[in-house]
């Protein structure tokens, strides 16, 4: 009777290069994954973070203006001129006219001058001439100042009749004189201030006409405001 092997068959080992290469392809699998890996992180964005503070800044306000339609500051214009006399003779009369100030704004004043310039072709023959009988201000009564309009075309109507009249510079002076004497400083208060001047005619012995005759002069009033 032949021999019957009753082992139990054995299963078959593995061959030992199979497992180098089992190995190397589950190595080969990580690497791939650690890999992969890598490459998500690198394509994600970093984040963006911002925050914003704004700030403003502003500078102060100032506007020095009459009632003749004259304003500088924060507005400019230039205004009409108090007096305009004409056909000046021998002997003529004086002129008086008026004129009110006013200032507003954010800036804190510190002094207003007062300062004359002369011009015109006949300047030099004139101002020593004409004379300045009166510059006074008077700060009793309320100024009405519509900027940039002339309200009050020179007259002397609502300069005040009560109060202290203060003067500036030396009155009776030429008009050259006067107007060298400045800038005068004005006191305190100085908004809503009136201001009158009267600027005498031709004297009566200056019947030259080759020297007097169609000759023209003009003076230019400049309130200059500083502020602190």
């Amino acid at each position: 009777m032949p021999d019957t092997d009753m082992r139990e068959p054995q299963a078959s080992q593995p061959d030992p290069r199979d497992r180098g290469l089992n190995k190397k392809v589950a190595l080969s699998a990580v690497f791939l994954l650690l890999l992969a890996s890598v490459a998500t992180v690198g394509a994600w964005a970093a984040w963006t973070v911002s925050d914003s503070n704004t700030s403003t800044l502003s500078t102060t306000t100032i506007l020095l203006d009459d009632n003749q339609g004259g304003q500088a500051g924060s507005a400019t214009t230039t205004g009409t001129a108090i007096m305009n006399v004409s056909n000046l003779s021998p002997g003529s009369a004086a002129t008086t006219a008026c004129i009110g100030l006013d200032f507003s704004g954010t800036a804190s004043v510190s002094t207003l001058t007062l300062s004359a310039t002369l011009g015109g072709a006949g300047a030099a023959t004139l101002q020593g001439q004409l004379t300045m009988n009166t510059a006074q201000l008077n700060t009793t009564g309320t100024v009405t100042v519509t900027p940039g309009s002339n309200t009050n075309s020179g007259s002397c109507t609502n300069y005040p009749a009560t109060g202290t009249n203060t003067t500036v510079g030396t009155q009776g002076a030429t008009l050259q004189s006067w107007a060298s004497g400045g800038p005068y400083t004005i006191s305190t208060p100085v908004t809503n201030t009136w201001y009158k001047f009267t600027i005498s005619g031709l004297p009566a012995g200056d019947t030259n006409c080759a020297t007097y005759c169609n000759q023209t002069i003009t003076v230019a009033l400049t309130w200059t405001l500083t502020t602190t």
